[in-house]
């Protein structure tokens, strides 16, 4: 496995650990040594991993007094999301979350679409359309939601709206890592993704900033709503059946 694998397996088991209840919030995680010893890998892995916990908002290290755990229900990051779906998703708590951020994607992306149709140039338009058109025929679930997502930043980028643009890039990683977590499922573009993506465009460029809205939020709750029952197919086989409990013999009627 390659170093930067391993950091990531070490990462998934520090925040399992942490999600989990073993190590809780203030409590002084035990000295790398110890987890190197605990985990299998080496010191200068345990540091990586405790440095991408620290960007997600789930330890913070404290010169001379180790690495501490934090409050990460109130001190993550969006960076945390991908591992804490990852760890949730066999307990029953990630359909919620998962409904949630498709919630805030639709946001996100009617948000993109409304800077585009006030802000941006004729230019920078055609610029986003050409990202558009790269996608077309693209059919790799994983490749094919990267550069979707791309078309979206697009648009942000084209308003020059700049402070919009910083607050957007700090869910466009963690966005990305969720889109490719969920398209393998997906199974690649819905059938009619050119002509709404299409659609979307033309009423940007034809600044209607109500209808475009509209529309890509009616489209994007529609691939959702596709979304979420491939993901329940892809569950329900692996979650236990309940029991019927039959009545005593006694009580059944004749």
């Amino acid at each position: 496995m390659s170093s930067k694998g391993e950091a990531e397996r070490v990462s998934r088991e520090l925040l399992a650990r942490v999600v989990g209840g073993a190590y809780p919030p203030g409590v002084r995680l035990p000295a790398e040594t110890e987890l190197a010893t605990q985990l299998g890998c080496g010191r200068s892995t345990i540091r990586e991993a405790l440095t991408r916990l620290s960007s997600m908002g789930v330890v913070a290290s404290r010169r001379g007094s180790g690495a501490h755990v934090l409050d990460w229900r109130k001190e993550g990051t969006p960076a945390l999301l991908p591992l804490y779906l990852m760890q949730t998703a066999g307990s029953g708590q990630a359909r919620p979350v998962i409904e949630e951020l498709l919630g805030m994607r639709r946001l996100l992306a009617r948000e993109a679409v409304r800077l585009a149709v006030r802000h941006a140039s004729e230019e920078a338009l055609h610029d986003v359309r050409k990202m558009f058109e790269a996608t077309l025929g693209v059919d790799d679930p994983v490749a094919h939601v990267a550069l979707e997502l791309e078309v979206f930043r697009g648009l942000v980028i084209a308003s020059a709206m700049w402070p919009a643009v910083w607050l957007a890039n700090s869910f466009w990683g963690p966005v990305r890592d969720l889109h490719q977590v969920f398209a393998p499922v997906a199974g690649g573009p819905p059938p009619d993704y050119a002509q709404a993506m299409k659609r979307v465009l033309d009423l940007v460029e034809a600044r209607k900033e109500a209808e475009a809205m509209r529309h890509v939020d009616h489209y994007l709750e529609r691939v959702d709503r596709g979304l979420l029952a491939k993901l329940d197919g892809a569950t329900s086989p692996s979650e236990p059946k309940k029991r019927v409990r039959r009545a005593p013999t006694s009580a059944r009627r004749p």
